[in-house]
């Protein structure tokens, strides 16, 4: 499992070697440069390991750890200092000598005898079987608590699902994953104290409705509060509205210290939200909606989680997003059984309308064609063989692909079925898991007989325009998110360029022949044109030392040079 570290100096280029070091030997670092800062990010994410100078420009080391140790009782602090210091203070001294390195070559294998000698940061759930059982019921009330809902049906779960994707791709611990997914089941029941028709009406809400709608991240830690999960959900229920910015709500909080599964959820809800139908709009396509997030990555989402979450939608859930959800019919008179396939479908990601008797099916199909009709074969009145029959001869019946599901298991009706054109005919009980897969492969298959098969692409980073995102807004989005990544700008283009990021701190740039300071100061003439960024691209190139803040300074100034000399001209 990863470690997590957070380095606390106001010195950069100590934090600049520390990040360096650690991230090399595989921990999670975060970088804050004052007391206050440490604090905001020890309140929101629990920190295995904290290192801290004891000078600060608003507290001394040793005040700060044992607010520190208030606040994450279970974090292993240490204080950085000198040699000469360490032996005259007898206040230090007091927290024991281990806490205290004497020599930059010994750090990390201190740090790991530090780890082996305390507890873990939180009880860990050891019985796997009980903690599923746990996350499935939660699950299983929520969808159920949505499942009629037109607009919210199946939304946490999607989101769950998202985000857990999201949550592995980027190799989180097994814990944090589990955080991430029960945090996002929940982050929006603080939606039972909001007026139904502010969520769903078509009107513009006033500006009391936005507070009332702002409240429900409080309102749902709130609801929690006083149940002792096993997992830190409250930070990112809480915070799953900020904006990497910092103009988002309730606390401001920007780049990393809003919390990563706070960052991660904001991302897979915006684009639940986006690719679902509201009362006032219609669902954006996939690509649309990937678009949107790509637009306003380093404004209000983290560029890091966008990438992966592209990544992550093209590879794992095609459907989703892909022409609106789906509509599935589902025909069968056992109620009980039609309310449970309806939840687990859903869930899935699919729109949803139920019949208890053929007739009402039929109805259904002259208003609507769905794209997909589940039927159950022996029902009173009429049976789906019959039904079938009868839905062959509707206009466009006979495009409609029919899966049937029943507890008659004849052979006679099964090549009845199939002869006239059903897609599949599948025995009571079935396991919903392997249903929701084979109603995804039968979609899949109808949707390339009807359209031609088109490839799913693939997602090479975040893709923009300097005209909405100029190069000092990506510098400061990548610096304030501590991003290790490469930025390719005007690619295939005479002035292609490349600025390379290690930590949040620009290492290389170059472009045509020139490298360093003056490959900089060039890229930053371009106001428009495309550009990709690449996360966890390094390159082994130093070329840049200047802090990122001087070096758009020095260019901004070179250019009003240059364009008072071409006035003077």
């Amino acid at each position: 499992m990863q470690k997590s570290i957070l380095i606390i100096s106001n010195e950069a280029g100590v934090r600049d070697m520390l990040a360096n070091l650690f991230t090399e030997a595989g921990y999670r670092v975060s970088l804050a440069a004052s007391g206050a800062e440490a604090a905001k990010i020890l309140s929101n994410s629990a920190q295995d390991f904290v290192l801290c100078d004891l000078f600060l420009p608003d507290t001394s080391g040793v005040e700060l750890k044992r607010r520190i140790l208030r606040l994450s009782p279970k974090s292993r602090v240490i204080v950085l200092s000198s040699f000469t210091v360490i032996r005259s203070s007898d206040d230090v001294l007091r927290f024991g000598t281990s806490d205290f390195i004497l020599d930059q070559r010994e750090l990390l294998d201190l740090l790991e005898a530090a780890g082996e000698e305390r507890a873990p940061i939180a009880l860990p759930v050891t019985d796997e079987h009980l903690k599923k059982c746990l996350i499935e019921t939660i699950d299983v009330l929520v969808g159920l608590l949505e499942i009629n809902d037109p607009f919210f049906g199946g939304n946490s779960h999607i989101t769950m699902e998202y985000a857990r994707s999201v949550a592995e791709a980027m190799k989180l611990s097994e814990e944090m994953v589990d955080e991430i997914v029960v945090a996002s089941l929940l982050h929006d029941i603080g939606r039972v104290g909001i007026r139904s028709e502010i969520l769903v009406g078509k009107k513009e809400i006033s500006e009391d409705e936005y507070k009332s709608v702002k409240s429900h991240c409080e309102n749902g830690a709130s609801i929690l509060d006083s149940i002792d999960f096993p997992w830190k959900i409250k930070p990112i229920i809480v915070h799953h509205h900020e904006r990497y910015d910092g103009k988002g709500y309730p606390g401001g909080l920007k780049g990393r210290e809003i919390p990563l599964g706070a960052r991660i959820l904001s991302v897979v809800d915006a684009y639940a939200a986006m690719t679902s139908n509201r009362p006032y709009r219609k669902s954006l396509q996939k690509e649309e909606a990937i678009e949107e997030l790509h637009k306003h990555v380093g404004t209000q989402f983290d560029p890091e989680v966008v990438e992966i979450f592209s990544r992550v939608v093209e590879q794992k859930f095609y459907y989703h997003g892909v022409g609106g959800k789906p509509r599935i019919l589902l025909v069968d008179d056992e109620v009980d059984f039609l309310t449970l396939l309806k939840l687990r479908l859903v869930n899935e990601g699919f729109e949803v309308i139920v019949a208890e008797k053929a007739s009402l099916a039929l109805a259904q199909m002259e208003k609507a064609r769905p794209d997909l009709v589940i039927s159950d074969v022996v029902m009173p009145e009429m049976d789906g063989i019959a039904m079938y029959r009868k839905m062959l001869e509707l206009p466009g019946g006979g495009e409609t692909p029919l899966l049937f599901l029943s507890a008659k298991d004849e052979t006679r009706m099964k090549v009845e079925a199939l002869h006239l054109g059903a897609e599949d005919y599948l025995i009571k009980p079935v396991d919903l898991k392997e249903l929701a897969a084979r109603i995804r492969n039968i979609i899949r298959r109808d949707k390339r007989r009807k359209k031609g098969t088109e490839g799913e692409g693939s997602s090479q980073g975040v893709v923009g325009d300097l005209k909405n995102l100029g190069i000092p807004d990506i510098v400061q989005t990548l610096h304030l998110g501590l991003k290790t990544a490469c930025v390719l700008l005007q690619a295939g283009r005479p002035e292609e360029g490349r600025i390379y990021f290690a930590n949040g701190r620009i290492s290389h740039c170059e472009t045509g022949s020139l490298t360093g300071e003056e490959a900089f100061y060039r890229l930053l003439r371009l106001q428009e044109g495309p550009f990709v960024i690449s996360h966890g691209q390094t390159t082994r190139k130093r070329t840049i030392d200047m802090d990122e803040m001087q070096l758009i300074l020095e260019g901004f100034r070179r250019l009003d040079e240059e364009k008072k000399g071409t006035t003077r001209g």
